[in-house]
């Protein structure tokens, strides 16, 4: 394995260039002082195998041509190598998969199945989607892990200087309310801005609802957590993250549930 640490990788297959994905992955390197690297997950039966790396390093060319500002490199995982074992080898800071109309990028569900245990965020971005930061809409359900959409808004506010939609689940309980208050605390120790958006949906369906109202809203990016454990409907129909994915006209970003997995990248 190569010594790429603390890259913001993008995974892409030699059949398409991930523009929007190199945009947002060069954005976020720019302000976290990161780099990018192109990354190729190819599998056994990957006809293409041999076009990743000439392609790749083609890109790489173009790409430091374009970005001089921006150092990139390049990196084809062995079909044998695990992927999230090299996230962790590499201390991946974050990972970009744009979402294309060829194979292997064109059903996210299949990316969602590979990152179930990464420790970093990742992010699902498609062609038409513009790359803004200016607001960021956070749904919060009644989970005690939805605290970990904190520290990860509290970076964009920190970092982006972007407005913080906070979206509580309209639940008959107070958990929802509670982990958002959660979130303002840490978002107030930095004085960051912030505001509350009404939902009408309880925490099962509030990250969908959230995507419906990112038009209105005017929000650039979306946090969401994925499942804890896929269910037999989730298996069948997909988790609700792939709904929101599919959904969402913005560049969503998705953590993990679990308390340990988070790491941040200032």
């Amino acid at each position: 394995m190569t010594d790429l640490k603390q890259q913001i990788f993008v995974a892409a297959h030699p059949n398409t260039f991930p523009k929007k994905g190199f945009e947002l992955a060069c954005r976020l390197a720019e302000t976290y002082e990161k780099a990018v690297c192109f990354l190729g997950l190819p599998d056994k039966k990957d006809k293409d195998i041999d076009t990743y790396l000439p392609v790749f390093e083609q890109w790489e060319r173009e790409c430091v041509a374009q970005h001089p500002e921006i150092k990139v490199n390049s990196f084809v995982l062995d079909v044998d190598d695990d992927f999230t074992g090299y996230m962790e080898h590499t201390e991946a800071s974050m990972i970009v998969f744009e979402i294309t109309d060829k194979k292997p990028y064109n059903k996210p569900l299949k990316q969602l199945g590979w990152c179930r245990q990464l420790r970093i965020p990742y992010f699902f971005v498609k062609a038409e989607q513009p790359i803004r930061f200016d607001k960021v809409l956070v749904p919060v359900g009644l989970l005690n892990e939805e605290r970990e959409k904190g520290p990860f808004s509290s970076s964009m506010g920190r970092f982006f200087n972007s407005e913080i939609l906070l979206m509580p689940a309209n639940d008959y309980g107070s958990r929802a309310k509670q982990n958002t208050q959660a979130i303002q605390t840490l978002l107030d120790k930095f004085s960051l801005k912030y505001r509350y958006i009404t939902s009408t949906k309880d925490s099962f369906k509030v990250e969908l609802e959230a995507a419906l109202k990112v038009p209105e809203l005017g929000a650039d990016m979306l946090i969401i957590s994925a499942s804890r454990d896929y269910g037999m409907d989730d298996i069948i129909f997909g988790p609700k993250e792939l709904k929101v994915i599919r959904k969402a006209t913005v560049p969503v970003m998705v953590i993990n549930p679990r308390a340990d997995l988070y790491t941040l990248c200032g």
